[in-house]
This record gives structure tokens, C-alpha cells and sequence, in this order.
């Protein structure tokens, strides 16, 4: 096993320092440790230097936005699950360690990641619940992954991978196309 000599908090700052020395106005991306979690921002450091744009990563809860990715098969799950407490106000819960990174040091948040599986029950309301409490907070946005595997993609629709077919409109993808919309003049 390889010991790397810094931490991912260190390598993130080493790399800014470098772009710094030679461009001192391009915005730099700084990612939280934990995948870029929400949780990591209660100890997350901010760069010493302007124009940083912190970056977070939203998947909880991982077995409703992932169910049947990791490990095959898992029971199906839907949003919102009251019985087990999955609803806006808990995003908004474990979204406070970013938002009291972001007000202690007045930073700027950008979500680089956020989606649920195209056969979640609810995957929608999960998605309009997580841009409704983005755009609350002023935090640009990027949905994951438009086009990188059918999973994710908001035009295929199915009830698990086997079954997912390209039919061009979902209601995922018009919650994405109406936030988009929410996000002109800003």
C-alpha cells in the first residue's frame, strides 16, 4: 500500500497555489472530502484566496438515489418515505453543514452531483425537493449524469436496467428542464 504524503484537502490547496501563481483570476472548484458530502463540510477549510467555488454532492439518502446501482438488486424504495423520515426537510437537515460552511465563510456552493436512478418511485419529487432547497440557498447546480449512462439519464424510463428504454420526455426530465428554466436572470 502507497502512503501518500498529503491529504486530499492539501493536494486541492497545492493545485489552486500552483494556478494562482500563473492566473489569479480563474475560478477554482474545491471538493469536501466523503465523495464531495455534505457531512465532510463540518470540517471542511476553506482556500486561503478569492474567487473559490465550493463544491458538494447530493445522494442521501444513497438507498433511495442509488437502489439496485450498488451491490444488484435492493428492495424498491420511493420518495417521500414519511415512515422513514425521507422527505424535503430532511435534505434540508443534512444539507446544514454545507450551509453553515457557506455562511461562516461566505462561501459559494455549487451541487457537481445530484440525481436518483430513472426506476426510483418519486425520483421527480426527490429532484424538485433538492433544486426548490438549492435555488432557497442561491447554490448553482448540475445534475448527474445527463448522458453518461441510461441509469441516470432523465430520457429513459423503466423499472430497472434491464427495462430502461430511451422515450425522449419523463417527468425527470421536465423537473430538470423547469429548474433550468427558474435559474434565468441569475
Amino acid at each position: 500500500r502507497h502512503e501518500v504524503p498529503y491529504s486530499y484537502w492539501d493536494a486541492q490547496r497545492m493545485a489552486a497555489e500552483a494556478i494562482r501563481r500563473i492566473d489569479p483570476v480563474t475560478t477554482i472548484v474545491m471538493e469536501a472530502n466523503r465523495s464531495s458530502s455534505a457531512p465532510a463540510y463540518e470540517y471542511m477549510s476553506p482556500l486561503a484566496m478569492s474567487n473559490v467555488i465550493y463544491q458538494v454532492h447530493m445522494y442521501i439518502p444513497s438507498d433511495f438515489t442509488h437502489q439496485g446501482v450498488i451491490g444488484g438488486w435492493s428492495p424498491p424504495e420511493k420518495w417521500p418515505n414519511e415512515k422513514k423520515g425521507w422527505n424535503k426537510e430532511m435534505i434540508r437537515e443534512r444539507l446544514k453543514p454545507v450551509v453553515a460552511f457557506a455562511r461562516r465563510h461566505d462561501a459559494k456552493i455549487m451541487v457537481g452531483e445530484f440525481s436518483a436512478i430513472a426506476w426510483a418511485e418519486g425520483a421527480e419529487r426527490y429532484l424538485q425537493d433538492c433544486i426548490e432547497l438549492f435555488d432557497e440557498y442561491g447554490w448553482d447546480w448540475c445534475y448527474h449524469a445527463f448522458n453518461e449512462w441510461r441509469g441516470w439519464n432523465v430520457e429513459y424510463a423503466g423499472d430497472s436496467l434491464k427495462t430502461l428504454k430511451h422515450v425522449g420526455d419523463t417527468p425527470r426530465k421536465r423537473v430538470l428542464i423547469e429548474g433550468l428554466r427558474g435559474k434565468k436572470g441569475r
